[in-house]
Parts: C-alpha cells; sequence; structure tokens
C-alpha cells in the first residue's frame, strides 16, 4: 500500500511485525496521509498469499525493505513495529546513507550477533515451538487468549474480531536467525523509541528500557495504549510518528549546522 504526500523528505516506510502485514498499517497511512506525510508499507515474505512460508529467511524481509528504498531513491524514515525494528535495523546496517532516521514503535533492537528470540522469555520461544510444530509449513498462529489479553488488551471486543481477521500465520526460521549488526546503533542515523503504556506482548521492561536503550541516545515517546496501538489507536501512534519526525528532522539540521562551522 503507497499513499501520496506533497513532500518527499516525509516519506515513511512502516514495517509491520509478526502476524501482519503491510495492510496493519492502514489507519495509520491514512491519517498520516491526511497530515500531508507519504507512507509506504510493504508487506514482508511469507505474509501474502502463496508464499511459501517455510522458504522465508530474515534476508527476505529486509531485501524487501531496501527494493523499497531503492523505489523511492531518496533517503527515507523506517518505522518498524515490534519484530520490524529486527528488519529496519538490518536494512540500516546495509543502507545506512538512505535512513534517514529510524523509528521503533514497541520494537526489538537486536545487537550484533543476536537472534531476536535472544529477547523472547523462555514460556514464548515454547509457545512458538508448539505452535510451528502443529502449525501448516512450520507457521505459528497468535492464539485468540493471547491477542485478547496481551496483544490488544485496550481494545473492545469487536476490534479485537477486527484485528483477529487481519492475522496471519507468522514463519517460524527469521525469529531464530542470527543478526549480523556490527554498525548498529549506527552514530549517523537519529533514532526514536515509541513505548506503549499498556503494552502485555512482553513482560514489563521488554521494550522499555530493555530494547530503547540499546539505542543512542534515542528520542523516548510514551503513547497511552497496548501492542496493537496501530490499529487500536492509530491516531495516537500517528501523533508519537510526528513527534518523532520532528526530533529526527531537529537532529539532522543540527549536525548539519555543526558541520557547516
Amino acid at each position: 500500500m503507497d499513499t501520496p504526500g506533497p513532500s518527499p523528505a516525509s516519506v515513511l516506510i512502516l514495517v509491520h511485525g509478526s502476524w501482519h502485514d503491510g495492510n496493519a498499517w492502514s489507519a495509520v497511512q491514512e491519517r498520516l496521509a491526511a497530515r500531508g506525510v507519504r507512507s509506504i508499507a510493504p508487506t514482508l515474505p511469507g505474509h501474502g498469499a502463496g508464499d511459501d512460508a517455510r522458504s522465508i529467511r530474515h534476508d527476505d524481509y529486509v531485501a524487501t525493505v531496501v527494493a523499497a528504498l531503492d523505489e523511492l531513491a531518496q533517503p527515507a524514515i523506517l518505522v518498524g513495529h515490534s519484530f520490524g525494528g529486527s528488519v529496519i535495523s538490518r536494512t540500516a546496517e546495509l543502507r545506512p546513507g538512505d535512513c534517514h532516521g529510524l523509528i521503533y514503535y514497541s520494537a526489538f533492537v537486536p545487537r550484533d550477533g543476536e537472534r531476536v528470540a535472544d529477547s523472547l522469555p523462555h514460556d514464548f520461544i515454547e509457545f512458538i515451538e508448539r505452535a510451528a510444530a502443529t502449525g501448516a509449513d512450520y507457521t505459528i498462529e497468535l492464539p485468540d487468549y493471547l491477542l485478547r489479553d496481551s496483544f490488544a488488551n485496550t481494545a473492545d471486543e469487536e476490534t479485537v474480531k477486527r484485528i483477529r481477521r487481519l492475522l496471519i500465520p507468522e514463519p517460524y526460521a527469521p525469529i531464530f536467525e542470527t543478526l549480523s549488526l556490527p554498525s548498529l546503533p549506527h552514530p549517523d542515523i537519529p533514532t526514536a523509541y515509541v513505548t506503549c503504556s499498556e503494552d502485555r506482548a512482553m513482560p514489563p521492561g521488554t521494550f522499555h528500557p530493555g530494547q530503547s536503550r540499546r539505542l543512542r541516545e534515542p528520542r523516548l515517546i510514551e503513547i497511552y495504549g497496548d501492542h496493537e496501538c496501530l490499529l487500536t489507536a492509530p491516531e495516537r501512534l500517528v501523533d508519537a510518528l510526528d513527534t518523532a519526525r520532528d526530533a529526527i528532522d531537529a537532529v539532522r539540521r543540527t549536525r548539519r549546522l555543526a558541520r557547516s562551522r
């Protein structure tokens, strides 16, 4: 999904997390477009109809975001939700000059040589292993109780049902792949981290400060909402993205002024 906007400098590439596709960003994109901000929300491989989930690797995810950057032919701000944080991190590792900034929203920030799985609690790993063993093509379904109680825990029943219809089985392998990230946190790429006060997807402190502190001086932004704010509180999330964009632009302006002196 690609929405038009008047300002090339404001382009956001929105990278979804596990169990989602690019359409999960639709409500956010509508609100960004109303504010004159262009956004692109690619669907990662393994999350589309007919994709072979067993063959998907983390590099396939990254290649999709790199292709979006190439199509733009200009720098963009990358936004990663949850697992998408690992994808924007690797993209920035490979294409730092094309990344105007990085915004992590309730997202994982793996260190060099880590797997996303290394940041997951033991019981969640056990759930993944059990679900994959019985899932089609070794994929993982998100159970209703986790969606209702931990991911969309601020939503009413109708909203939970709507989100349920959007969810997609998650490929197994990328969660357990070791990632090469020797340059991150990248000294030249400004970052922001959006944390959600009611997020119950992971144990308290997992995302903030557990993941956010891995960045170099990120702009920290807290909003009221759960892990699924892109679907349960899109207006508040867009406010946070606007704040993050302004912070990233301010850092870049300050650096330009410092270099010109």
